[in-house]
C-alpha cells in the first residue's frame, strides 16, 4: 500500500528529528572520547612520521605557545566528533530519502553509497600507510646533515587532516565518472578528450591542499589523482563498451606520449650539442630522421 504525501512528509519529519538527535549524540560521544584519549590518538596520528618530527625524545612535534597543546587537543576532539557523527548522518540521510526513492532504485542508491564510503575509507588507509610515510621520510631526511627538522604540532596535524579529507574526496572520482557515464551525462569519448587537462587540474588541486614551495608533496598528491582519473575512464567505458576501446586507446596514448617525449629530448640534446659546435642549424640525426619518416614528429 503506497503512502500518501502527508504520510511521507510525516515520516520524513520523524526521521529528520531522529537523525539530528543521533548525529548530535554520536558527535558528543566521539568528541568526548577523543578528548579523553587524546594522547593515544595523537600518538596514532604521528605514526606515519616515524619519529622524525623533531630531534627530541620520541621525535615528537613541538608547540610554540603555552595554549597550543590545548588548542590542538580541542581541534582534534572536534574532528573526532565529526568522524563519529558521519556514519550516523549518512545512514540518517538515506533513511530520509527512502520514502521518496522508488523501490527499484533503492538498491542502486545503497550500493553506490556503500562504494563511496568504501573509497573514502580506502583513501584514509592510502594516506596513512603509504603517502604520509613515504613523503615525510623523503622530505624530513633530504637535508640530513644540513638541517634538523623541528615540526610544529599544528602544522603537522593540519597537513595530515587536510590530506585525509581531500584525498577522500579525490577517491570519489572513479565513482562519479562511472555515474556520469551511466546516465549519459559525460560519455566515455568526451571524458577521454579531457584527459589532456587532467595533469594540470591535478597539479592545481594538489597545490591548493598541500601548499609547498618545493612542490614535492604536490607531485606526490597529483600522481594518485591521475591514476584515479584513469580508473574513472575505465569504469565509464565499462558502462558502454561499444563507444570505444579503452585498453587499445590507452596503449596508443602511452606510445604517442613516449614517442613525443623521446623526440623532444633527442632534438634538444642534439640541438645543444651541434649548436655548441656550430655544425648545422637543423640536424638530421638517425633517430630524428626515423621519427620524421614515420610521421611521428614534424
Amino acid at each position: 500500500m503506497s503512502l500518501s504525501a502527508y504520510e511521507r512528509g510525516y515520516k520524513f519529519g520523524q526521521r529528520f528529528r531522529n537523525t539530528v538527535f543521533l548525529s548530535i549524540l554520536a558527535w558528543s560521544i566521539g568528541a568526548g572520547a577523543t578528548f579523553w584519549w587524546h594522547p593515544e590518538v595523537f600518538a596514532f596520528l604521528q605514526v606515519p612520521a616515524g619519529g622524525m618530527l623533531s630531534p627530541f625524545e620520541g621525535g615528537l612535534p613541538i608547540i610554540t605557545a603555552p595554549q597550543d597543546g590545548f588548542g590542538a587537543t580541542i581541534g582534534l576532539s572536534m574532528k573526532g566528533g565529526q568522524v563519529a557523527a558521519f556514519p550516523v548522518l549518512a545512514v540518517g540521510l538515506l533513511s530520509m530519502l527512502k520514502p521518496f526513492v522508488p523501490k527499484r532504485f533503492w538498491l542502486f542508491v545503497v550500493v553506490y553509497s556503500a562504494l563511496m564510503l568504501t573509497m573514502f575509507v580506502g583513501a584514509q588507509v592510502f594516506v596513512y600507510y603509504v603517502m604520509m610515510p613515504v613523503s615525510l621520510k623523503f622530505l624530513l631526511t633530504f637535508g640530513a646533515g644540513i638541517v634538523i627538522p623541528v615540526i610544529i604540532l599544528s602544522e603537522y596535524m593540519a597537513l595530515l587532516l587536510a590530506l585525509l579529507f581531500w584525498m577522500g574526496v579525490a577517491f570519489q572520482l572513479p565513482i562519479v565518472m562511472n555515474l556520469l557515464a551511466k546516465f549519459r551525462l559525460v560519455k566515455y569519448p568526451r571524458a577521454k578528450t579531457l584527459r589532456k587537462w587532467v595533469p594540470w587540474v591535478a597539479l592545481i588541486f594538489s597545490a591548493l591542499i598541500t601548499p609547498s614551495l618545493d612542490g614535492t608533496l604536490t607531485l606526490m598528491v597529483a600522481a594518485p589523482i591521475l591514476l584515479l582519473y584513469e580508473f574513472g575512464l575505465f569504469f565509464g567505458w565499462l558502462e558502454h563498451p561499444r563507444e570505444g576501446n579503452y585498453p587499445s586507446e590507452l596503449l596508443d596514448d602511452i606510445v604517442k606520449f613516449a614517442t613525443y617525449t623521446l623526440s623532444l629530448v633527442a632534438n634538444m640534446i642534439f640541438g645543444v650539442i651541434l649548436g655548441v659546435f656550430g655544425v648545422v642549424r637543423q640536424p638530421v640525426v638517425p633517430l630524428v630522421w626515423w621519427l620524421r619518416k614515420h610521421g611521428l614528429v614534424s
